[in-house]
């Protein structure tokens, strides 16, 4: 999902449509086959190469195959609302519905603190953080802050944007930490494998982007 704005770049320089075509039919897909019906997602989908059909749905970064791993919540909140702003949103609607309810799913299950555990199913008491799956999901949240606007949904639209803002806020209390070559740090890339409590490369992009948009929107000032 978070590729697909390449498929459309590239339309655009080749005038290929059918380019076009592939991005929307692989988000169609995504939004079938791994988004669940409460809005969570599953990781991963295993097709069968014959026939297309789903062989194996998974979570392979997460927890479990049932749980919600929350980077993985996070691309989809993007992935779908970039999504809107390449494809023509009177024909592709179900976009904007997708990324309102990932986007519900993950706000309502942050911790009080706002810093997301690495998979929001996890038993842990005391799970390791994910800070890249806050400034991805800030990012993307300012992206559905914007169709909303253009959908005449102001009020949804602030709601986005103060979220992004929170999330931004109560996760930089990991940054800048002298010891550290990354702008956050507490990010896990693969907890099951051991990599956790690190700095993410893609966590640091995603914050700029998302500080970027807070510039392009006023909602800050430099």
């Amino acid at each position: 999902m978070m590729n697909l704005e390449i498929l459309f770049t590239a339309a655009e320089l080749t005038g290929n449509r059918t380019l076009v075509d592939m991005a929307v039919s692989y988000a169609n897909k995504t939004a079938i086959d791994q988004v669940r019906p409460d809005g969570s997602s599953y990781h991963v989908v295993i097709y069968n190469e014959n026939n297309g059909e789903v062989m194996r749905q998974a979570t392979i970064q997460g927890y479990a195959t049932n749980s919600t791993w929350t980077r993985g919540q996070a691309w989809g909140i993007y992935g779908f609302a970039k999504s809107i702003q390449l494809f023509n949103l009177t024909t592709q609607s179900h976009f904007l519905e997708t990324s309102r309810q990932m986007a519900k799913v993950f706000l309502t299950r942050l911790p009080a603190d706002g810093i997301p555990p690495w998979d929001f199913d996890t038993p842990e008491s005391n799970p390791s953080a994910d800070t890249s799956a806050a400034t991805i999901a800030a990012a993307g949240l300012f992206i559905l802050s914007v169709a909303e606007t253009s959908v005449n949904n102001a009020t949804g639209a602030d709601y986005y944007n103060k979220q992004a803002v929170k999330l931004l806020v109560d996760n930089f209390k990991f940054a800048f930490k002298p010891t550290w070559d990354s702008i956050l740090s507490n990010a896990t890339s693969y907890k099951t494998r051991g990599d956790k409590d690190s700095g993410l490369i893609y966590g640091d992009y995603y914050a700029l982007q998302a500080g970027n948009s807070m510039l392009k929107l006023g909602l800050a000032s430099c």
